[in-house]
């Protein structure tokens, strides 16, 4: 039998206090490592100089400028040589028992290809983030949009996330899972190949699990493995313009790619034209809301994860 070798992949952008913090949580796991790596998209604080002297047995791949986190992704994929990869954000810190139950779990079903954990926002409330793919109508009922504030128990949003899953103790099947936590086979980058840099980040992870759910692959989420995902955006927080229109041109080249013949198709052309006035709606409500007290990149690791917007 191939002995299970683990690797973690986590993408840094000056984010030195989260990143220890979440490398912390790794040191502190019950499970063994085959290596861990950090890609840094340039940062400018002090992520590069205290890595080295804070865990020296991470392994450093220092980029000289911010290639974004999908090609950044794609290259520390390319770089580790584990069997299973997991792949994190720097804003998560794991429970010390998070990684074994999921390997463990995967141990027990060998056809499930991916894997996520239970997933907290830092009061301790559930992120909803293994869900299934939307339907046109999660345009005005996303996870985080007004109306679903309005009407939490809408029909819509809650089988977008799944919300029936939500008391689950016991692992259970979804069709997509954010990229601030996934457990996968090495082998899904042969099947499905490596993430559409098309993509500037957002609705990259949804792509590339509706490319896995193609190939009739599984995924799962494991209740009793838990994270915290320090989400840092908020929906009453001003946001860089740039990020309001990278969500919106990712979900439409995710609709255009997955549920339509390409651009000229009569269904591309709608969405093209409600997405902009959506977009355009929501850049206006924007200049309404409070600024940050902390400037970031806008397309830095705190701006990837589709499920922070949608």
């Amino acid at each position: 039998m191939k002995e299970r070798l683990l690797s973690v992949l986590i993408i840094s952008f000056n984010c030195w206090d989260l990143l220890s913090d979440c490398l912390c949580s790794l040191h502190n796991s019950d499970n063994n490592f085959h290596e861990i790596v950090v890609v840094d998209n340039a940062s400018v604080d002090e992520t590069c100089k205290m890595l080295p002297k804070a865990f020296p047995e991470v392994r450093l791949l220092q980029n000289r400028t911010n290639v974004g986190h999908t090609k950044a992704v794609n290259q520390g994929c390319k770089e580790i040589s584990g069997t299973h990869i997991l792949l994190l954000d720097a804003d998560t810190e794991l429970a010390p028992d998070c990684i074994s139950k999921m390997m463990g779990f995967m141990e027990i079903y060998p056809d499930i290809s991916m894997v996520a954990p239970r997933t907290y926002n830092s009061d301790g409330s559930v992120q909803e983030s293994a869900r299934d793919f939307p339907s046109p109508i999660n345009g005005v009922f996303g996870r985080q949009s007004m109306l679903t504030r309005l009407f939490p128990n809408n029909t819509f949003s809650r089988r977008y996330l799944a919300q029936h899953n939500l008391n689950s103790s016991a692992p259970f099947q979804v069709e997509q899972i954010s990229a601030a936590c996934m457990l996968f086979k090495r082998d899904l980058l042969d099947l499905v190949g490596y993430w559409d840099e098309g993509y500037s980040g957002y609705w990259v992870d949804s792509d590339w699990c509706k490319k896995i759910q193609k190939k009739g692959e599984k995924i799962f989420c494991v209740p009793q493995a838990s994270i915290v995902h320090h989400e840092q955006n908020k929906h009453t927080i001003k946001k860089n313009p740039v990020r309001i229109i990278a969500f919106h041109q990712g979900v439409y080249r995710f609709y255009r790619l997955h549920y339509t013949l390409g651009f000229w198709d009569p269904r591309s052309i709608v969405a093209a034209c409600l997405l902009s006035v959506r977009c355009v709606l929501l850049l206006l409500a924007n200049t309404l809301k409070e600024s940050p007290k902390t400037a970031v990149d806008p397309l830095s690791l705190k701006e990837t994860n589709q499920d922070e917007s949608s």
